[in-house]
Order: structure tokens, then sequence, then C-alpha cells
């Protein structure tokens, strides 16, 4: 079984974790292929049916790289059954202490759902760092959350309920909310009628929704003798000001000047996304490398600026916190 702050880590990177309900076990493999093909390997798998066990044994074998977890437990006995199955993550509607404990003696890592405050002491003092909050349109959304976050400062949320494409992103831009629970890519109607492309089309929109990815500027490599005068030139055009840095110059803030240090053979490119730590996993989990070196992080650990290992029509590209 995987750490339990491992399996939490990388969920908090992923972003955005399907809620799903499986009825038919062969439809698992499937869907953990559309899943992974469109930059959401994880599937919070409900006990809401019979064939929730067999299912994430079926979506493991099939991507080992999934992080399967399972979903409405309410029992000690459903614990068992979705340890026995390799779930890495247990989530509940409810905060039931029992079942908390239950969890964190097998070492599973476990997200139960408050809705109050009261529910939310429980929760600390059971040692937790991260809820659901469910329902979660139902109950406020994300205005009800910033303000629980006041007296709960440590606190991070995964909210499900009423999450979906249009209102993700209101949820995604507070730093407290850990990931949101959607089940908009995975409904029944695709599932049912076996349209597992369109899962992975919709999985792959809202996680480019999520990033959020645009040029930020464009970096070309200049000898220092031109490099002001090549500045000047772009900001003019551009109606911007020439900004020096330790590296050279922005000649407006969409053009940098490159004079001391150069990366890329003629220049490099600079993605801003809404979160650089989710980008990296999206990119990772559709196959695309990284220069890991030149990873740089947050106080909290999280990636804030990393560059693409290879090098496009002489440029280098990196991405970029917004």
């Amino acid at each position: 079984m995987s750490d339990s702050k491992d399996v939490m880590k990388r969920l908090h990177g992923i972003g955005i974790i399907p809620a799903i309900v499986l009825d038919r076990v062969e439809d698992a493999a499937p869907l953990a292929d559309a899943l992974c093909k469109g930059g959401l390997p994880a599937a919070e798998v409900t006990f809401r049916t019979p064939a929730a066990h067999d299912a994430m044994i079926a979506m493991k074998k099939q991507r080992p790289e999934l992080i399967v977890g399972a979903g409405t437990v309410l029992t000690k006995e459903q614990v068992d059954s979705a340890v026995d199955a390799g779930a890495e993550f247990i989530v509940s509607p409810g905060l039931n202490p029992e079942i908390v404990k239950y969890c964190q003696e097998k070492g599973v890592a476990v997200c139960p759902g408050i809705s109050t405050a009261s529910e939310l002491e429980q929760a600390l003092a059971l040692g937790l760092h991260t809820v659901k909050f469910f329902p979660a349109e139902a109950m406020g959304g994300i205005k009800t959350i910033k303000a629980l976050c006041g007296p709960y400062k440590n606190m991070t949320f995964l909210p499900t309920g009423g999450v979906n494409s249009n209102n993700m992103l209101d949820y995604l831009s507070f730093n407290k909310i850990f990931a949101v629970g959607g089940t908009w890519m995975v409904s029944a109607d695709l599932i049912k009628n076996g349209k597992f492309d369109q899962v992975e089309k919709i999985s792959k929109d809202a996680v480019l929704k999520m990033l959020g990815m645009h040029v930020k500027h464009i970096g070309i490599n200049c000898t220092e003798a031109d490099g002001k005068e090549t500045a000047d030139k772009f900001a003019s055009l551009l109606q911007g000001s020439v900004r020096e840095t330790s590296k050279g110059y922005f000649g407006s803030e969409l053009v940098e000047v490159m004079v001391k240090e150069h990366f890329g053979t003629k220049g490099h490119i600079a993605i801003g996304v809404n979160n650089v730590e989710r980008a990296l996993a999206y990119y990772r989990a559709v196959g695309v490398a990284f220069d890991e070196e030149s990873i740089t992080y947050d106080d909290e650990g999280d990636a804030k600026f990393a560059y693409f290992k290879e090098e496009i029509g002489g440029f280098k590209i990196h991405l970029v916190n917004n």
C-alpha cells in the first residue's frame, strides 16, 4: 500500500477527482484507460453498487499508475473490502470517528465528509488535515468554505456535490482547496453506452480549464551589446517599459531579452498556469518529460517553476504560476 501522505499529495496535484458509480465490472478497464489518457489518473469508486470491489481491482490492474480509492464508505466491512481491492484512499459522505480511526489503523488515507464547524473540530481532534466538504453547493459552496477557513486555517477541503466544469474554478482558485470531486466526466450515461472516448475528452477539457494555460512571455537570446537596444525597441512597439533583471531585460512584460544566460538555442517560451504542481501531474500522466533539475518549489513544497525536457523549434519551454 502506498504511503497515505504520498497518496494525498498526488491527489492534490491531480486536482480533480472523478467520483464513479459502476454497475458492471467490465466497464472498469476501459474507464481507467480513458481517465489516464485524459490526464486524470485518479478514481473514487463509490460503494453504491455490488461491482465496486471488483471494479477497483480491474482498474488498478489495467492502469497501475491510476490512484484508485473508495467512496461512500460507511462501515468497517466496506473499509476492509476497499483495502482488499487495493484502495489507496477512503472517502465517506460524513464524519464517523470510528471509521476514521479504523482507516488510520489500516494505514490508508481517509477523507471524511463535513459541513459544519463542529464536524471540523472532530476532524482536527482525529489529526486530519483534509476533509471532504459535502454537499458543497447545497451548503453554500466556496463562500462557506472561506468562512470556515477563518478559525480553521490549517484545514484543506475536497468539495463535492454540485461541483462541475462551470464552477470548479471558483473552488480551485482558493488555496485551501485540496482538490474538487465531480461526476460530470464520468456520467452514468457515458459509461452505460460505452462512450469512453467522450470520458477522455471531457476529462482532458476539465484539466486544461483547471490549468488555464497561456503564453506569459517570450524569451529571446541576445548579446550583451545589443540587449538594451533590443529591449527598448520591443517596449516601444508593445507600449510598455523596460525592466532590467539579473539575466537581461524585459522589453514590456511580453518579451524577455536574455543577455547573461541563455535557455534554448533561440530562446524560451514561458507558459503561465494556475498551478504548476497540477500542470506537472497532468503532463506526467500523459507521458511528457521535464528537466527535473529545473523544477523549483514554494514553501509548501509545491512546484512553482519547471522546464519541459524537449526543446521545440529552438525554444525551451517552461511553466510558471500565474
